[in-house]
């Protein structure tokens, strides 16, 4: 059974002014016979962006997100609510930028897994030294790694791998130190470079944002034996975010600090949920 849909409710403005237009393309390629069917089935896409409504998701779109500009291809994964957008980063910058409780240390390097074209992870670079973002599509690495020159944001390393291997990757990453000199009045900054591996426990923060199927359990063994002091989780479906969250605390030492639902989609069953786990302090 077919359902038209002249009208989304939960969809920008702009969007159903061209879906509209869009709809009256297709039935005319219909009545005249020119419409390609696919084998298997199509997806229509609609991706409001800077340069307005795009339909063809292999042309590259900008998005602005917080004061940052994003570059993509219109196809691939990008979180398309733009009112609920920057709230999102904000609330996983403020998560991940907490001091560490037990020691009231500044968090200093993240790890961003799944980091798709670098949302998160160039959206929190400007508060930490060094930050790394994992992504198994080669091709939102690249995207990523021309976001981060499009930005001017030069403390951020992508590297293209499954989420399961950064925490023993062995491509270093640059980090970024700032050196105070009594007697000059400016910072001096300088790089270095280090491997994940080396990451100091105690100031690293790791943010995911997996897939609806939520971690790998290879990948929560190797996160809880990192062991980094505060894990930001974002999640489109809360039930495999509870079944992770069970191991956090269960095996990893974890306790939640903090959780955040985010209506993308109004009335609709669909919501992100940010849980902050932080690393249990010994009594």
């Amino acid at each position: 059974r077919l359902l038209d849909v002249p009208y989304c409710h939960i969809a920008t403005e702009d969007i159903n002014v061209r879906l509209d237009e869009y709809r009256s393309d297709l039935r005319r390629q219909a009545l005249e016979g020119t419409i390609r069917r696919p084998k298997r089935g199509a997806t229509l896409l609609l991706r409001d962006a800077d340069e307005g409504v795009v339909v063809d998701p292999n042309q590259y779109v900008t998005t602005t997100v917080a004061g940052l500009q994003f570059r993509f291809l219109a196809g691939n994964f990008f979180q398309n609510n733009p009112h609920m957008l920057p709230l999102m980063v904000e609330y996983v910058v403020e998560g991940a930028t907490r001091l560490n409780p037990a020691n009231e240390k500044q968090m200093t390097h993240l790890i961003d897994c799944y980091c798709g074209s670098g949302l998160f992870c160039l959206g929190s670079a400007s508060s930490f030294q060094t930050c790394v973002g994992i992504e198994v599509n080669d091709r939102a690495v690249e995207e990523a790694k021309a976001n981060a020159a499009l930005n001017n944001i030069t403390n951020c390393d992508f590297v293209a791998a499954s989420a399961e291997a950064i925490f023993e990757s062995e491509t270093p990453v640059k980090q970024q130190l700032c050196n105070n000199d009594d007697n000059d009045d400016e910072a001096k900054s300088s790089t270095t470079e280090l491997f994940v591996r080396d990451f100091p426990r105690d100031t690293t923060v790791v943010v995911v944002d997996p897939p609806r199927k939520g971690c790998s359990e290879e990948f929560l063994e190797q996160l809880y034996a990192f062991s980094p002091q505060r894990v930001v989780y974002m999640s489109c479906d809360p039930a495999t975010q509870a079944r992770d969250a069970k191991g956090l605390i269960e095996k990893g030492g974890y306790e939640i600090t903090s959780a955040v639902p985010f209506d993308l989609f109004p009335q609709t069953r669909h919501i992100e949920s940010l849980v902050v786990f932080e690393k249990k302090t010994p009594q």
